[in-house]
């Protein structure tokens, strides 16, 4: 097994809003992303920036916006997701909700409001709602919604307004997303984004905008290769216990199905599990080691043409013809962060892990964990692990060029 201790350093305090403020320009660009995603995943967010802050981390802004252009994209949303909203409703349930032409839905708003909805509208209007589906999605959500994080302060009592805002998004979202719709865990990570952005119709747009980046993880082959990926790397990071899960018919790892799906939701306490899904979301150390394999791609280009006795091309002088999607397509990128996440947890109780002698015990065991472990701790294995994959990964890339030579 590649040995995990505790790295020799502490976890960093939360981001400040006086750091915060420091990465904008005076237009109010945000033009120090990569430092950004460096102090969230080194600390998370201070609580009293952490709003403002996802509105960027999670794409709802974008980077080098101005503030008047955040301020006109926010006015714009609102009237979009409204007229989103609206239609489906009158489409789904035209008894409850009778039906009205773009124009006169948009007679109570200010006139500089009134042309973007009107454009939104009818704009809902052309999208071809499938009936049977957007039934479907529905019914899932009319039964979920009411069992979301109910011991949490933000969604307790009847008729409690932020459960309408739960169904609200949730049903706007599977009857426009038609696939995948309604997958159940989207209602515990949309109460999560609530409970801090506290805005029904922002709330919609960084959770679609955070679903842009994970969708596939909630549907049947996402979570299938997410799995398959885990089993592998614990192979790779631990042997003997890879070897032993397998042995008592526990190999296949679905008992981290929901570690995956809720990134660690149910594992932490509230606020830890908030903290962590910032973190994940930064994708530092993703996009980071996407940017050192390219560096160690050219390199090894570059020594090759060397040693064929050949100038190395001067990068100015000849563009490539691969684009970014594709160059980054060229890396591995399927071991992210929160697979090491899942590494620690299974390292830190690989003795207890060793001792279960079949797979009811493993289940459990794990889910036993819930919200007993210590999530610095947690994160510093999890950041040890993942520089251990990439250097063994990068001897393994020496390895190859030695022996081709």
């Amino acid at each position: 097994a590649v040995k995990l201790g505790l790295a020799q350093k502490m976890r960093k305090d939360p981001l400040t809003k006086e750091k915060w403020e420091a990465l904008f320009d005076e237009d109010g660009r945000l033009i120090r992303e990569k430092e950004l995603r460096k102090h969230v995943f080194d600390g998370g967010i201070d609580e009293s920036i952490r709003k403002e802050v996802w509105y960027f981390l999670l794409g709802y802004f974008p980077f080098y916006s101005t503030k008047r252009e955040r301020e006109v994209l926010v006015r714009e949303r609102h009237m979009e997701y409204r007229a989103l909203l609206e239609q489906w409703r009158e489409t789904m349930y035209p008894e409850k909700f009778p039906p009205k032409d773009a124009f006169s839905a948009a007679d109570d708003l200010d006139p500089e409001d009134q042309f973007v909805f009107i454009q939104a509208r009818l704009k809902a209007m052309s999208f071809n709602i499938d009936a049977t589906k957007a039934k479907d999605s529905l019914r899932v959500v009319e039964k979920d919604v009411p069992r979301t994080d109910r011991d949490n302060d933000y969604f307790k009592g009847d008729d409690n307004i932020h459960l309408q805002w739960l169904s609200n998004i949730l049903s706007t979202y599977a009857v426009f997303h038609q696939e995948p719709g309604y997958v159940q865990g989207m209602n515990d990570v949309l109460a999560v984004i609530l409970m801090v952005v506290d805005h029904e119709a922002d709330s919609y747009w960084l959770f679609t905008k955070y679903l842009e980046t994970i969708q596939k993880d909630f549907m049947a082959d996402g979570m299938v290769e997410n799995i398959r990926t885990l089993e592998s790397l614990v192979a790779i990071m631990d042997k003997e216990l890879r070897a032993h899960l397998v042995e008592i018919d526990a190999g296949d790892m679905f008992y981290c199905h929901r570690w995956l799906l809720l990134g660690f939701k149910r594992e932490f306490a509230a606020a830890d599990a908030i903290k962590l899904f910032e973190i994940l979301c930064s994708h530092h150390l993703e996009l980071s080691s996407i940017e050192a394999s390219r560096e160690r791609d050219r390199e090894r280009r570059e020594k090759r043409q060397r040693d064929l006795g050949g100038d190395v091309l001067d990068p100015t002088k000849k563009r490539s013809t691969v684009t970014a999607d594709e160059e980054e397509k060229q890396f591995d990128t399927k071991y992210k962060f929160t697979l090491f996440v899942c590494m620690a947890i299974l390292h830190s109780h690989r003795d207890d892990l060793l001792q279960c002698k079949d797979m009811p015990e493993v289940f459990k065991f794990i889910n036993g964990l819930s919200e007993q472990m210590s999530l610095d701790n947690t994160l510093l294995e999890a950041e040890e692990a993942f520089f251990k994959y990439c250097r063994q990964s990068i001897q393994s890339i020496r390895v190859e060029d030695e022996g081709g030579q």
